[in-house]
């Protein structure tokens, strides 16, 4: 996403990519899908439009609500093409499933037993490890001479525990992020991983957890807006960004983020709230060469810290590079950086198929250390793109607007994507007050009684104005044109007016069948009484009436 006059403009290219099922239109042919990576997103090729897989959405959407969940977190891996973001990605699929499985079973265990406390931890609060607290020291030591003969953590043999094979394009059943070794391009668009995993977050709220793979962005076939197209939707979209850089954290890494996190500075500067606009950002450091023979964990993260320290510094970095790292710092919530060594040399060759054995101890150590960290303390928060939560029922929709936000700019159609936000909080907000006002209305007036209609028009009237005013009030913050205001205040009082005239015109049928009642009984009762009490009046009232039936 970048800036150009007044509007936001978004280039894009690049077709699907091949040996992984796309299904843009493929979702009808194959309703019942296994837990896989669907692509969202594709950029169409020699065009600058982006595409949504509508259908592909919908399936994930469908399976965020079966979930249960409230609410939706999005943990997304960008950066430049070659560098292991899929494999990666991979691996994290391998840490949630079994990360999921475990908290699964303390809650199994909370609820068989609310007495079952699991030690150090509060009741009914069970959190399977991972704390942004420094862990003791377990002894290991960065290149020790037997780190080949120690196990890896439990959750890499997740699965197959020989093999990393879930997405290698050499392997025919792959169903995971797909990679290939060699120097290849693999990943194109956007993809999600299809079955959200489960968690509770600190309030008790259920947060559906989504993986995100990304095209690599900055490639030599692609445009720098291009590359920030899909940069920009998924930094918007996650709650969790790792950012793939390889060896080293350099100014052009950082310049390429600050060339598409600048715009929010301007989309967000007269939004109300103080919140950065994007979520947690991880500098990923891959085959990070400067860890020292017989560094303990503690003194590799505190290298990392130094390093990152030494590009986000204010006091650190030249003076021309302060408004970047100010801006960097106040677009996203926190900025962390992790280094994780070369893999090993065998992973990198063309015929790698994702054996266990001959990936690096260092590296399989420090990433499970990595994933204790990133998936522990604050996780799980949901996405909020610039502060608006992303519900599973609003998911797709909330996609959906962005993406239009992307593909209208590109055609020189200015929705923007404040817009695009504007829209979504205001349907929220008008959701949510119609909600409510249904619900005072049905208590005003409930179905199974009869009110007085002039008091019932009184109560209606001060409950449409009362919401109306609050309405009005949620939409000033956003300084909307003065016309589109009154159009979706007129609406919003329209839909409320509609709903209260129907339950009155409901009552007033009431009212007036209940009073025909009373006045028809008593002259029914009198007149019955009378004629009967009577019989000669009756008698002349019977022979009058024959009188007219013969003539």
């Amino acid at each position: 996403w970048f800036k150009i006059g007044k509007g936001l403009v978004c280039v894009s290219s690049v077709a699907c990519v091949t040996g992984r099922n796309d299904m843009a239109g493929g979702a009808a042919r194959q309703p019942a899908l296994a837990t896989k990576p669907l692509k969202i997103l594709q950029l169409k090729p020699e065009s600058s439009e982006v595409e949504i897989l509508k259908e592909n959405l919908e399936i994930i959407s469908r399976r965020l609500q079966q979930s249960g969940a409230n609410v939706v977190s999005i943990v997304a891996v960008m950066g430049t093409y070659r560098t292991g973001k899929s494999f990666l990605l991979d691996l994290l699929t391998r840490y949630l499933k079994r990360k999921a499985a475990k908290e699964e079973a303390e809650l199994a265990k909370v609820r068989e037993d609310p007495l079952f406390v699991k030690p150090g931890q509060e009741q009914g609060q069970p959190v399977f490890k991972g704390s942004s607290d420094p862990a003791p020291e377990d002894g290991w030591h960065f290149g020790e001479e037997n780190r080949q003969k120690k196990s890896p953590p439990d959750w890499v043999l997740e699965g197959d525990s020989k093999r990393i094979h879930e997405g290698s394009k050499l392997d025919e059943a792959s169903d995971g992020f797909a990679w290939r070794p060699g120097k290849d391009k693999c990943t194109q668009g956007i993809w999600l991983w299809s079955t959200p995993f489960v968690f509770q977050d600190k309030a008790g709220r259920k947060v559906a957890v989504l993986l995100m793979d990304t095209q690599g962005a900055w490639d030599d076939t692609m445009t720098k807006a291009q590359s920030a197209t899909i940069f920009g939707l998924t930094a918007l979209l996650s709650s969790k960004l790792i950012y793939n850089i390889q060896n080293r954290i350099e100014e052009d890494k950082l310049e390429n983020m600050d060339y598409i996190t600048t715009f929010a500075q301007t989309v967000c500067s007269d939004l109300p709230g103080k919140e950065a606009p994007f979520g947690h950002l991880e500098l990923m450091v891959r085959d990070w060469v400067n860890y020292e023979d017989d560094f303990t964990l503690k003194q590799c993260k505190e290298q990392m810290a130094e390093h990152l320290d030494d590009h986000l510094s204010e006091e650190k970095v030249p003076q021309d590079a302060v408004p970047r790292v100010e801006r960097l710092k106040s677009t996203f919530r926190r900025i962390n950086a992790w280094g994780l060594p070369h893999p090993g040399l065998k992973v990198t060759k063309p015929t790698y198929t994702g054996e266990i054995e001959v990936i690096d101890h260092d590296f399989l150590y420090l990433l499970d250390k990595f994933g204790e960290q990133f998936f522990g303390d604050d996780f799980p928060q949901p996405s909020a793109p610039l502060g608006c939560e992303v519900t599973a029922a609003g998911f797709q929709q909330i996609v959906m607007n962005f993406a239009k936000a992307f593909r209208e700019n590109a055609q020189d159609m200015a929705i923007g994507l404040r817009e695009a936000f504007v829209k979504v909080e205001l349907v929220t907000s008008k959701d949510d007050l119609l909600k409510r006002f249904r619900e005072q209305l049905a208590s005003l007036a409930p179905e199974t009684a009869v009110v007085d209609p002039v008091d019932l028009q009184e109560g209606v009237d001060k409950l449409v104005a009362s919401y109306e005013d609050e309405f009005v009030m949620k939409l000033k913050p956003w300084r909307m044109p003065e016309a589109e205001e009154l159009k979706a205040v007129a609406e919003f009082k329209q839909t409320m007016l509609e709903a209260s005239t129907s339950r009155i015109m409901v009552n007033d049928q009431q009212v007036e069948g209940a009073t025909l009642k009373l006045m028809a009984s008593p002259v029914v009762g009198a007149g019955g009484y009378f004629l009967l009490a009577h019989h000669i009046i009756f008698m002349a009232v019977m022979a009058g009436g024959g009188y007219m039936h013969a003539n």
